[in-house]
């Protein structure tokens, strides 16, 4: 779980993952957020849940920064990035693991566009998923509705063998572009999704997506 500034969701989105009912671990990154972040995750999260390993950036440096951190001190076959916010119903790893659990997956998203109920806040977000999609359909041969989405879970020593290069959003579309050149099938399953807006902590804007454009088209072409 990266997670900066996120003092206002950080117990509840901690409690909804220690809640599901799945054997598991729970990693936490802070990337040296400037509010109470930290200090929530050491004198109350640690005490809470001792089970919880909490790491710290000494200075800011993105989210795919906070996950490469905390990948190698993951022990178990399954990886999930979790997002420090609301926007995701954690109960829903119950069935996006199930598939790599029993030996029909190797990579699952989540899409938003499968939920019965899609919701979202900026119209601007939905086109921008939509035109990633497409894009990673098209240069990857995959078939997936919603490229950057908020969960992705992976067998492991998949994730484990690859080399990320990107501190910031940039984790999407990277992640996506290697684990298809490595010959691996996306299987995407329904996922809630509960936007919120820049005023509630959004960090996301419309430079990232056209980074992440790049980013997909930069490693059809190269390594």
């Amino acid at each position: 779980m990266p997670v900066y500034n996120e003092a206002a969701t950080i117990r509840e989105i901690v409690a909804r993952v220690m809640a599901v009912p799945l054997d598991k671990e729970l990693v936490i990154v802070d990337d040296a957020s400037t509010d109470a972040t930290g200090t929530i995750l050491d004198h109350e999260i640690a005490v809470q849940y001792p089970s919880v390993r909490i790491f710290h950036h000494p200075v800011n440096r993105g989210k795919a920064a906070a996950i490469r951190t905390g990948i190698p001190h993951t022990t178990g076959d399954i990886i999930t990035i979790q997002d420090g916010d609301l926007e995701t119903e954690p109960q829903d790893l119950i069935h996006l693991t199930a598939p790599i659990r029993e030996g029909r997956a190797e990579v699952v998203y989540g899409s938003r566009y499968l939920a019965p109920k899609e919701q979202h806040l900026y119209r601007s977000y939905q086109l921008g998923g939509r035109v990633l999609s497409w894009t990673a359909n098209l240069l990857y041969g995959q078939h997936i509705t919603d490229e950057p989405a908020c969960y992705k879970v992976f067998r492991a020593e998949i994730l484990k063998s690859i080399k990320l290069d990107y501190d910031r959003f940039e984790f999407c579309p990277e992640v996506t572009a290697k684990v298809s050149k490595l010959g691996y099938k996306i299987t995407e399953l329904p996922m809630n999704y509960y936007p919120r807006g820049f005023d509630e902590g959004k960090k996301l804007h419309w430079l990232d997506g056209l980074k992440a454009l790049w980013v997909l088209l930069r490693y059809r072409f190269t390594d």
